[in-house]
């Protein structure tokens, strides 16, 4: 079964940069995972192809909340739920598994944008093996505002409380920053991504 990779961002948004990073996105995945990478997109989910995964993978976005159709991200959340598949929501990505299951966002009052560092509050799941305090890759303007119950909060920044967050039950886990945009000299996203993919084998059903 390959990984599906669901690109979040509207289509009249996906600029030539935006594509690129996306294209990158998907060969890092694939790079972490050792497995095909299909891609789609939300504005067109299909929910047999995400019940059929191994893994769902939901990317970042710069849209506005604001700017998108409801019934579109209603439709994406119900494809999600009904997939049972281990999630991993990527900044935006996050933000739709935290409303999906009853949760908020809302408006940051700091924007984060580049390489910064968080804080690892817990060491135990995706963040494991990590030194207490790593530099991750930043480019959001929203956060979570109501976390649902069942989530634990992974990692945290002075600006930010919920940096990364996992809900074991569901088998969803997020992350409010970018794993995918690593470097040699901040190489922690890239351990994430193995990561991820090495639960997600751990959680899935024989």
């Amino acid at each position: 079964m390959p990984v599906e990779l669901v690109f979040t961002e509207r289509r009249v948004d996906l600029t030539e940069a935006r594509a690129q990073n996306f294209e990158r996105l998907q060969t890092r995945l694939a790079e972490a995972s050792s497995q095909t990478v299909a891609v789609s997109h939300y504005e067109e989910v299909d929910a047999s192809r995400l019940a059929n995964a191994s893994a769902i993978v939901l990317s970042g976005s710069t849209a506005a909340w604001s700017a998108r159709d409801p019934a579109e991200l209603d439709r994406l959340g119900e494809a999600v739920v009904a997939a049972e598949r281990p999630v991993l929501g990527i900044c935006a990505g996050m933000q739709l598994l935290v409303t999906f299951a009853g949760g908020a966002i809302g408006p940051y009052g700091c924007s984060e944008h580049g390489f910064l560092p968080i804080q690892i509050r817990d060491g135990s799941d995706l963040l494991r093996g990590l030194p207490a305090e790593v530099v991750v890759f930043h480019d959001h303007d929203h956060e979570i505002a109501t976390l649902p119950a069942g989530f634990r909060v992974l990692a945290s920044s002075p600006e930010c409380a919920i940096q990364a967050i996992v809900d074991p039950e569901r088998r969803w886990w997020g992350t409010q920053f970018h794993p995918e945009e690593f470097r040699p000299e901040h190489p922690a996203g890239e351990q994430m991504l193995h990561t991820f993919f090495a639960l997600a084998r751990q959680s899935s059903p024989e």
